[in-house]
């Protein structure tokens, strides 16, 4: 059974704009809710150096661009950030490409969970959230513009695989955490060839329908379920994509945040995810998405070192 222990580590990925309040009050919430150990806040800049022109003519009298710009973080992460007493912060301010800088941090701190900001009307911050999502072992939480501050209702995409039963462990312990309400998705398609059987489309889908719920029954059964609180969601497949049902049922139910699971949990797997949390990654701009990944069975005994 997965629970919050796994989560000890966690970037937030700051880029010093009006995203980072939105970023370090969901972050107060979050280090919280996953117990996290160290919080490293981490700023992206192209480079750390000044220019010569300025540098010549006014170098004595400026303080060099990383103290600066760890000044400026330092004020906005006291102003909106509520450190729990147990929790340690590290501010890391490094020159470099914002997307590569986060995976190279990730990987040497072992890290479990990073916070990423999507926005939607602020400007851009030169975050590649796919390349991210697809190569990082951490598990990601997608951040949107004035996100939900309590988890009051999580949904959990479910395809009654294994990293689908690894995505609903972790929102039972959630769940057990903070109160929320549980709900499970699963989205269910016709098959092209059901005219073959002089069934109409709608009476197929209710054919499908009846056959996804004794699936789902079958999946859970295989759970430890004692004392959960859960219901279940299921969304026909009939737009282009299974993301798009996904990510609509969160809208309509509510929810505070979905969660899905990457596609593997071991070796070279455990860095990719699948088409449909990938498209969720794009689709969902306004609503929380967290996509497991439990890259730390796999820690290494160099990688442990770290964590001392």
């Amino acid at each position: 059974m997965q629970d919050l222990t796994k989560f000890q580590r966690m970037i937030v990925a700051l880029d010093l704009s009006q995203m980072d309040v939105y970023l370090l009050k969901y972050a107060s919430m979050a280090v919280k809710t996953f117990d996290i150990d160290v919080v490293y806040f981490m700023h992206v800049t192209t480079s750390l150096e000044l220019p010569e022109e300025i540098q010549e003519k006014y170098g004595d009298l400026m303080a060099p661009i990383d103290e600066t710009l760890e000044h400026e973080m330092n004020q906005v992460i006291e102003q909106h950030f509520v450190k729990p007493e147990n929790c340690e912060i590290k501010n890391i301010v490094v020159a470099g490409k914002v997307t590569d800088e986060i995976l190279k941090l990730a990987k040497v701190k072992v890290v479990d969970l990073v916070l990423l900001g999507r926005k939607e009307k602020l400007g851009g911050s030169g975050l590649n959230a796919k390349k991210i999502a697809k190569s990082i072992s951490a598990s990601v939480i997608f951040v949107p513009e004035n996100p939900p501050l309590e988890m009051n209702k999580v949904m959990v995409s479910i395809d009654y695989s294994d990293h689908s039963k690894m995505a609903f462990e972790i929102g039972i312990a959630l769940q057990k955490k903070s109160g929320a309400k549980l709900l499970s998705n699963h989205v269910y398609k016709v098959p092209t060839g059901y005219y073959k059987s002089g069934k109409s489309y709608e009476e197929f889908a209710e054919i499908m329908l009846e056959n996804t719920k004794k699936e789902c029954e079958r999946f859970f059964k295989k759970m430890n379920l004692e004392g959960v609180d859960y219901d279940h969601t299921f969304a026909l497949d009939d737009d282009p994509h299974p993301a798009d049902k996904i990510y609509r049922t969160g809208l309509e139910e509510k929810v505070d945040l979905i969660i899905i699971g990457s596609k593997g949990r071991s070796g070279p797997a455990s860095v990719l995810i699948g088409s449909v949390a990938e498209k969720l990654v794009e689709e969902g701009d306004d609503m929380p998405i967290m996509i497991i990944k439990m890259g730390k069975e796999n820690m290494s005994f160099l990688e442990a070192i770290f964590r001392i």
